[in-house]
């Protein structure tokens, strides 16, 4: 199958594009990937069984505004000529649209050029824009181009018209179908890691543990809706009891300021370290050396529908999870007994949660090694990679194609 592929930023890289695209491509099919090129990269290149083709840059007098005139708006006539032209030049038999923005354009694609449209939801995107407004740095332009009320619009038109949805975790699916989505077209590809990085997760030597310490890690973006700030104020009560309590956090964003500062002003400078954004193999590398890792994301609607790539890594890596009680997050550790969530926002539960498994190195033990066994098994993505693969033979052959009206 010839498989046409919208992504809406650069590329490389993101996790879960390589590892789809990567997956399709092994499985036998040719796929192709059109994408942002704010960088000015080649328009056109070719990674095995995969091909990228990237947005061609504006000249030179026009570059400065190559960021909003490339900006991924379903409205964007360079989106839907880029994905329109590469799309029936290719001969794709079917199309996948990355997240919600782009796809209303993927659908009027998928309609001009007959082919069936899959939209790939790996976040509550109406969320991730509420969250945006309540930050700290919010823009006027936002009411514009990463308006929340108008995004849900988009997913009550869109999602209902597309051939295919897939989602990473059940609690979304049901969503969809309060939307109208008939749960026929709905598969779960969840956010499981590849098997090599579980093998690789796994091979890694740790660090002997000290005693009576506790190193916790947090991987990923710094953002406030992430909850570092509770994690912060946590370690905080847990230093006044003068236990020995670490936190490294790898990564950063736009949070990354106020998080250092308010380390600072808690004076918890020798507890905490920051490494800023380092090569996300280098990070992974890293994570068997710690001994629990942190998932404190606020319980907006951003989180209660997805699941981070990071709980599959800390298992992969034998860690035990202290997450916020998000319904999916809790359902999961619930399941494998990989970890423990604590109340959104509440330093005090949150401490509990670490000092429990501070006095108790047996508990770390045995949940890092459910979380291991959870993703060797129910949760490897070996099954995610099957579903995926029956949603798209649903829509063949050609005689079936077409989007619906």
């Amino acid at each position: 199958m010839i498989i046409g592929k919208i992504w809406d930023s650069e590329y490389p890289w993101d996790v879960r594009v390589e590892k789809i695209c990567r997956t399709l491509t092994e499985a036998g099919h040719e796929v192709h990937l059109v994408c942002r090129n704010r960088g000015n990269a080649p328009i056109e290149e070719a990674q095995g069984g995969l091909t990228i083709h990237r947005m061609r840059p504006l000249p030179p007098l026009l570059r400065s505004l190559e960021g909003p005139l490339s900006f991924p708006a379903f409205i964007n006539p360079r989106w839907y000529w880029l994905a329109r032209n590469v799309f029936r030049d290719q001969s794709v038999d079917l199309i996948i649209c990355r997240d919600l923005p782009l796809a209303p354009l993927a659908l009027a694609v998928g309609r001009a050029l007959g082919r069936p449209v899959i939209v790939d939801l790996a976040e509550h995107y109406p969320g991730v824009l509420r969250d945006l407004y309540n930050r700290h740095d919010f823009r006027l332009g936002n009411l514009l181009v990463r308006n929340p009320w108008l995004a849900a619009l988009v997913e009550r038109w869109a999602l209902p018209r597309a051939n295919g949805v897939w989602v990473v975790v059940e609690e979304m699916a049901k969503r969809l179908e309060s939307l109208g989505v008939s749960p026929s077209r709905i598969t779960l590809v969840s956010n499981t890691p590849l098997p090599e990085r579980v093998a690789r997760l796994s091979s890694i030597r740790s660090e002997p543990r000290e005693p009576d310490t506790i190193r916790l890690v947090y991987l990923g973006n710094v953002e406030s809706s992430r909850g570092l700030l509770t994690v912060l104020e946590s370690l905080f009560l847990l230093t006044r009891e003068h236990l020995q309590v670490t936190l490294d956090v790898i990564g950063d964003g736009s949070g990354l300021a106020l998080t250092r500062d308010s380390a600072s002003d808690l004076g918890l400078e020798g507890n905490v370290n920051f490494h800023g954004r380092i090569p996300y193999d280098e990070a992974l590398n890293l994570l068997p050396h710690f001994d629990a890792g942190l998932i404190p994301h606020r319980a907006t609607a951003q989180w209660k529908w997805t699941v981070q790539n990071k709980l599959f890594d800390y298992m992969a890596a034998g860690l035990p999870v202290i997450a916020t009680s998000l319904p999916p997050v809790r359902r999961i550790l619930a399941d494998t007994g990989a970890g423990v969530t604590f109340v959104d926002r509440d330093a005090t539960s949150l401490a509990g949660a670490v000092r429990a498994l501070l006095h108790d190195p047996a508990a770390r033990i045995r949940m890092g090694n459910a979380g291991r066994a959870a993703v060797r098994g129910p949760h490897q993505w070996a099954h995610d990679a099957a579903r995926m693969e029956r949603s798209l033979a649903r829509l063949t052959p050609r005689s079936q194609h077409g989007v619906r009206e």
